[in-house]
C-alpha cells in the first residue's frame, strides 16, 4: 500500500504540474507573439491607396523601401534605427575612397590589411594590386582585407575614416559613423536603413562602383604574379533575377545579417534595405519589391531620402606607398601632405563626427564601467 501511494502521489504532483504548465501554455503564450506583432505593426509606416494589399511582413528589425530617382519613401519600418553596419559600410568606403585614387595605380598590402579578420580575398604583405581591383575585391568578395588596403592606399585608416563621415554628412546620411573601412564590429559603429539607402543611391551613380557591383566574377591580377579569382557573393546576381542593379551584404556578431539593393523594372528604380534580418539573402527582400513594383503608383510617400549636399573638388592621386609595417615610402612628401590635410568644407560635419564618436566612447566607457560594478556587487553578494 505504501508503494501504491508513493505511485499515485506522484502521479497526482506530476498531472498537477501539466496541467499548470498547460493553462500558462495556453494563457500566455498566444498573447506574446500577439503583443509583439502589434508593436512591430506600429513602426511601418506606409500610406496606400484602398484596394492595395497590406505591405508584406518582412522579419527585419528595420527597413526601407524607397525609389532610387525621386528619393521617394513609399513604406518603412523603424528606418532611422542605428544598427552596426557590417560589411554594408563597404559601400560608403567606396562612394567615398574611389573618386580619391587613381583606379589604375598600384598598392603593396601591409600587415595591417592582410591580419584583418573575417572575410579576405588572400592579400599578402608586399603583394601589388591595382586599386581597381582591391575595390572589386571587397565589393565582390566583401573582403576586409581589400577594404584595409583601399583605406590605406587613400592615405591610411584615419584620414579615409575622416574622408567617409564628412562623405556620410555630406549625403544626408545623419545616423552613420564610420569606424573601420571595412565593417568588422567596433562600439559605436553604427548606420541605418535610411543611410544606407541614401548611400546605395549615390553608389548607383557612380559607373565604375555600379559595374563592379553588377559583376559575377573577375580575375584580380598580382603585379608580377598569379591571379586572385574574384566572385561576387551577392546571389540575388548568381541567380539572374530580372533588374538586379547590385546589392552589398553583411553578417557580423554584433550587426546580424544586414542587405542593401536595388532593382530596375520599366522605369522605376527601387532600393531596399534590411537591418537584422532573419531568413535567405536572395529572399528576405523580394517580397518588398514585388509589393512596392506592384502598387508604387497608388502608394503616397511617407517621406523622401535627404537631398545630397554638392561635392568639394576632388583630385584623384595615386596610391600611397607603404612598406609591410605600414610606414609610408620615401618620396611622397606632397602626397602625405594632401592626404592628411582636412578637406575643403569639412570642418562643420568632420567635427560633429568627431564630436559623436566621443560622446558614444563616453557613454560606452560609463555604461561598462557601470555594468562592471552590479556584476561585482552581484557575485560578492
Amino acid at each position: 500500500m505504501r508503494n501504491l501511494g508513493g505511485k499515485v502521489r506522484r502521479a497526482t504532483l506530476v498531472l498537477s504540474a501539466s496541467t499548470v504548465l498547460g493553462v500558462l501554455a495556453v494563457s500566455v503564450a498566444p498573447a506574446i507573439p500577439a503583443s509583439a506583432t502589434s508593436r512591430q505593426d506600429q513602426l511601418i509606416s506606409v500610406d496606400a491607396q484602398p484596394g492595395v494589399p497590406r505591405v508584406p511582413r518582412v522579419p527585419a528589425s528595420s527597413w526601407i523601401l524607397a525609389d532610387a530617382d525621386t528619393g521617394e519613401i513609399l513604406a518603412s519600418k523603424d528606418p532611422h534605427r542605428q544598427l552596426p553596419p557590417a560589411s554594408t559600410i563597404k559601400v560608403l568606403t567606396a562612394v567615398t575612397l574611389m573618386p580619391h585614387l587613381d583606379l589604375d595605380s598600384t598598392y603593396a598590402a601591409t600587415l595591417q590589411d592582410t591580419n584583418q579578420a573575417g572575410t579576405r580575398i588572400g592579400l599578402k604583405a608586399g603583394m601589388s594590386n591595382k586599386v581597381y581591383d582591391l575595390f572589386a575585391g571587397m565589393m565582390m568578395n566583401s573582403g576586409n582585407d581589400a577594404g584595409s588596403a583601399v583605406a590605406n592606399a587613400a592615405g591610411g585608416w584615419e584620414p579615409a575614416l575622416r574622408l567617409m563621415n564628412e562623405e556620410a554628412a555630406r549625403l544626408g546620411a545623419k545616423d552613420t559613423v564610420a569606424l573601420t573601412p571595412n565593417g568588422l564590429d567596433q562600439d559605436g559603429q553604427l548606420t541605418s536603413a535610411t543611410d544606407l539607402a541614401v548611400i546605395f543611391r549615390a553608389a548607383l551613380k557612380m559607373p565604375e562602383l555600379a559595374k563592379i557591383m553588377q559583376t559575377k566574377k573577375m580575375p584580380a591580377q598580382i603585379i608580377g604574379g598569379r591571379t586572385i579569382p574574384l566572385y561576387n557573393h551577392n546571389k540575388m546576381l548568381q541567380l539572374n533575377y530580372p533588374g538586379h542593379l547590385g546589392a552589398k551584404t553583411g553578417t557580423t556578431s554584433m550587426a546580424g545579417k544586414t542587405v542593401v539593393s536595388a532593382f530596375k523594372r520599366g522605369k522605376r528604380t527601387l532600393i531596399v534595405a534590411l537591418m537584422r534580418y532573419g531568413g535567405k539573402m536572395e529572399q528576405a527582400s523580394k517580397p518588398l519589391y514585388d509589393w512596392g513594383f506592384a502598387y508604387a503608383n497608388k502608394l503616397t510617400p511617407v517621406g523622401e531620402l535627404p537631398t545630397s549636399g554638392p561635392r568639394p573638388p576632388v583630385t584623384k592621386h595615386a596610391a600611397l606607398q607603404l612598406d609591410q609595417d605600414g610606414n609610408p615610402q620615401p618620396g611622397q612628401d606632397d602626397l602625405l601632405a594632401s592626404v592628411s590635410a582636412p578637406s575643403s568644407g569639412s570642418s562643420g560635419s568632420s567635427g560633429t563626427s568627431l564630436a559623436a564618436i566621443g560622446v558614444m566612447a563616453l557613454f560606452g566607457f560609463a555604461a561598462a564601467a557601470v555594468f562592471g560594478f552590479v556584476r561585482l556587487r552581484g557575485r560578492s553578494g
